[in-house]
Parts: structure tokens; C-alpha cells; sequence
């Protein structure tokens, strides 16, 4: 019955939700054409910058679908350990997180929910198979 409800409240939000993205890309986007103008797109700099807009944009596709989720039925985050990957990882999702703080106006709730976004993100992407893994 969750799954029913779930794919019900994804579907009644996912305009919205759509919405959201895409005037998040176009946003991103304005930036990239405006950073490349003035020449600051080395290919090392860009690759990160390119990197950064894919992990902003997986964070705000997971804050939207958290915001839908209640407290109980989230999955509690599971311990990670500390590495080098996941320090860099957090820098840059903190990074991201200052500029959504900076965007828009958040409540506590909302916060929250961002929180929550990057510990899963974070937790996906250190979990996820690495590229050595996947071509032997």
C-alpha cells in the first residue's frame, strides 16, 4: 500500500517537481554560457563545474522527493567511513548547499529535508560501483 501511495504522490507532484528542475537547469545553464564568455572554463575547471551542476541537481531531484516522505518512513542513513572520497564529497555537496541556501528562503522543515538529500546522495554515490568494478 506505501508503493501505491508513493507512486500516487509522485505522480500528483511531479509537474511541480519538473518545474523545479527545469528552472534550475536554465539557471545552471545561464551560468556555464556566462562563465564560459569570460573564459574561465579551463577543461579541468569545467569537468568540475559540469561535476558540481550534476550533483546539484541530483541533490534537488532528492529534496523533492524527500519532501514528500514523512519523518517514520524515512530510512535512517547509515554510518559511512572516512575517507578521503567522502571528504571531498561532503565539501562539495556543503558548497551546494550554501548556494540553495542563497537561492531561496527555507524553513527549519526545509532544511531538514536538504540534510537528508545529501546523506542519501552522498550515501548513493559512495556506494555505487566505481568504473575499475564495472569494466572487469
Amino acid at each position: 500500500m506505501e508503493d501505491d501511495r508513493e507512486d500516487y504522490t509522485n505522480g500528483v507532484n511531479s509537474c511541480k517537481m519538473d518545474k523545479n528542475v527545469v528552472e534550475h537547469q536554465k539557471r545552471d545553464q545561464k551560468r556555464n554560457i556566462t562563465a564560459i564568455g569570460k573564459g574561465e572554463n579551463k577543461s579541468a575547471e569545467g569537468e568540475q563545474h559540469t561535476v558540481r551542476n550534476k550533483l546539484k541537481e541530483d541533490l534537488q531531484i532528492m529534496w523533492h522527493k524527500v519532501r514528500l516522505l514523512q519523518m517514520f518512513e524515512r530510512e535512517k542513513p547509515p554510518k559511512l567511513k572516512t575517507n578521503n572520497k567522502l571528504i571531498k564529497l561532503q565539501e562539495e555537496i556543503n558548497g551546494v548547499i550554501e548556494e540553495l541556501l542563497e537561492e531561496e528562503e527555507m524553513d527549519i522543515t526545509d532544511i531538514n529535508n536538504l540534510i537528508y538529500a545529501a546523506a542519501t546522495i552522498i550515501t548513493q554515490t559512495l556506494n555505487e560501483p566505481s568504473k575499475k568494478t564495472k569494466l572487469e
